[in-house]
């Protein structure tokens, strides 16, 4: 258990009632203020008259308690103010680690995280992604766990097939100067693709029967054409090539042809195809670094394939395969039970049909390849876990990726094959569609970010190149990571960048805030030596109503972070950092701090503005937000 004052307050509490820690640690809550400063939940079961001031004599015992209440299954703990407080800063002032407990048996965790499709730009959505997938990295490894992470380069199947034959119809891979290069490829993938669809559904309408389907056909024409319109609008000389020789092809055959080439391994189409999406993974590690999304291995979905791994899994599973559908398909009914979806983390509602394992044409589909990657990451790193940072979208697939490998045999992997679920993020008035180039890109959001920091840092006087870009990232990564992962995100500037409350650059202002004190104290002749500060404080400075909200807020700090740790829910935590920020500056406008009068109580004041500074860096570091010194 690591030192802290909550945690010194468990333990005395547990020692003195004859429970065991564990448990506390479990029942332990922080009620309404006017019924204490913490509570303990006691069994239902509820206890006698006897036993209640057998355990109220007990607790009193406590040096840090004042005095405790029994409200129904609540035991109300008031705590004794000045004892408590002087420990929190002790800690605090003590602790460079203040707020994170290392694991006595730290593990080995594969996070693979983003592993968008390289066809287009990283949009907002993968932002989400890249957000909550460096957040678990961060925080993993600040608990003391070993941490790999990894991207999937999805080079495999129909999405890369048509970037590739619209590269091919052009007859070169050229990215024009200027051009960041993933964009351009997301450019020559919507066109490709819209203009083939246009092609499609013109031929459909000449043999539509009825009135019904001409009518929805010509409807999804006459949005495609408005999408074909603003693409021709954005490169018209390409676009025009594209749609001059696609007119003469089989789309579909050509798709075909370019996917059981590249798994085969023809030369030409490995060759076009490596090009192609070597150029748009480029532009992703771009984005992704300025976006503070480290990646340390890049995983190409064709060397799995090629290297005989997705194979040797089909030959596995064949052997418990049955028909479906006409296809080959493993059946998951007979190991189908509601204890191993428990252990596996599957929802008992979640239907599962059986997992196709081979297209007609004799390619693989990608859960199959999904497999053999997993069994990759577990070996080649020697892991215990491996997370899947996957919207939720793909919960049916990774149910059968983890049924599919408790069926080979796997069951150490199935069982710790973590799929780590999200919703999707919303932009209002906006439908994306990439195959059709409608998607907002990070890039864009980025840059945007940066610009509107930049609007008001000119009217705080303080226009700064950096700032305005660090603070821009800040923003749309907290905005990102402050709703529940399980919960969707609507995409609004105002909530994003609003710098009075609920937002990066608010916590960041706070964080800037707290180093203005310390400024202002040195240009007065105050020596910062925290230890010597904590010597000469005033004990019993946390009298003040508004004080002591602060020290309890800071006191949690350790069990916040453990909790976010534990759930991996970067919510948590930054909800946290929103309550400390809105705390600290409603104290900040009442009361003086440099220059308070009274020696011991100054000491005091700037000794819970660095237990705050503390508290909101590390908790930003955690979320993956530089802190600014000065705003």
């Amino acid at each position: 258990m690591c030192l802290n004052a909550v945690n010194d307050l468990r333990l005395c509490i547990a020692n003195a009632i004859g429970i065991p820690l564990e448990n506390l640690v479990r029942g332990f809550e922080v009620p309404k203020e006017e019924f204490g400063d913490f509570s303990i939940v006691m069994p239902k079961a509820g206890i006698d008259r006897n036993q209640a001031e057998q355990i109220f004599e007990a607790v009193r015992r406590c040096d840090l308690v004042w005095r405790a209440d029994l409200r129904g299954i609540y035991l109300n703990i008031f705590l004794n103010r000045g004892l408590f407080s002087t420990r929190v800063l002790q800690y605090v002032v003590n602790d460079d680690s203040y707020g994170i407990c290392r694991e006595r048996e730290p593990k080995k965790i594969v996070v693979e995280y983003v592993s968008a499709n390289p066809i287009h730009p990283l949009h907002i959505g993968a932002a989400r992604n890249a957000a909550l997938g460096s957040f678990i990295t961060r925080i993993l490894k600040a608990f003391g766990n070993s941490v790999q992470t990894r991207f999937y380069i999805n080079d495999v199947g129909r999405q890369t097939a048509i970037v590739a034959l619209g590269f091919k119809l052009l007859g070169r891979v050229e990215v024009p100067s200027g051009v960041k290069p993933d964009h351009w490829i997301g450019l020559i993938y919507a066109i490709t693709n819209t203009v083939a669809e246009i092609q499609g559904i013109k031929k459909r309408l000449g043999v539509a029967v009825g009135e019904e389907e001409t009518k929805r056909l010509r409807e999804e024409l006459d949005q495609l054409v408005a999408d074909a319109a603003r693409l021709w609008k954005t490169a018209p000389d390409i676009f025009n090539e594209i749609s001059e020789k696609l007119k003469g092809v089989d789309f579909e055959e050509e798709l075909s042809k370019i996917m059981r080439g590249y798994e085969k391994g023809d030369a030409d189409i490995v060759q076009l195809i490596r090009e192609v999406v070597g150029a748009c993974i480029e532009g992703f590690k771009e984005t992704l670094q300025r976006f503070g999304a480290e990646i340390d291995i890049w995983d190409w979905e064709s060397d799995l394939v090629w290297g005989g791994d997705v194979e040797k899994i089909l030959e596995v599973l064949k052997k418990s395969a049955t028909a479906h559908k006409g296809a080959l398909a493993l059946d998951f009914s007979s190991v189908d039970t509601a204890e191993l979806r428990r252990r596996l983390g599957i929802p008992r509602e979640l239907e599962i049909p059986p997992l196709i394992l081979q297209r007609s044409d004799g390619t693989t589909l990608y859960t199959i390849r999904d497999i053999a990657y997993t069994l990759k990451k577990f070996r080649e790193f020697n892991a215990d876990k491996v997370i899947n940072v996957i919207a939720s979208e793909q919960t049916l697939p990774q149910a059968q990726l983890r049924l599919a490998l408790y069926t080979m045999g796997h069951k150490k992997e199935a069982e710790n094959l973590i799929h780590y679920s999200y919703e999707i993020v919303n932009v209002e008035g906006i439908k994306m569609s990439s195959r059709r180039g409608r998607i907002i890109t990070l890039d864009e959001i980025l840059d945007e970010a940066k610009r509107r920091v930049m609007v008001e840092l000119e009217k705080r006087g303080n226009a700064s190149e950096i700032i305005a870009e660090k603070m821009g990232v800040a923003a749309v990564r907290f905005y990102l990571l402050f709703v529940s992962p399980s919960r969707p995100v609507k995409f609004s500037w105002a909530s994003v960048l609003d710098f009075e409350r609920n937002s990066a650059p608010y916590l960041l202002y706070t964080y800037a805030r707290t180093e203005g004190i310390f400024r202002k104290a040195r240009e007065i002749g105050v020596e910062l030596d925290w230890k010597k500060l904590f010597e000469s404080m005033d004990k019993g400075f946390a009298t003040a109503d508004r004080r002591w909200r602060l020290v309890k807020i800071v006191a949690e700090f350790p069990d916040t972070v453990h909790k976010s740790y534990s759930e991996l829910d970067p919510s948590i935590l930054a909800l946290y950092l929103l309550r400390v920020a809105d705390e600290f500056n409603t104290w900040y406008d009442e009361e003086p701090i440099v220059i308070e009068k009274d020696e011991k109580l100054r000491a005091s004041k700037l000794l819970l503005a660095y237990a705050i500074n503390r508290v909101l860096n590390k908790g930003l570091q955690l979320l993956g937000i530089e802190p600014v010194e000065k705003v």
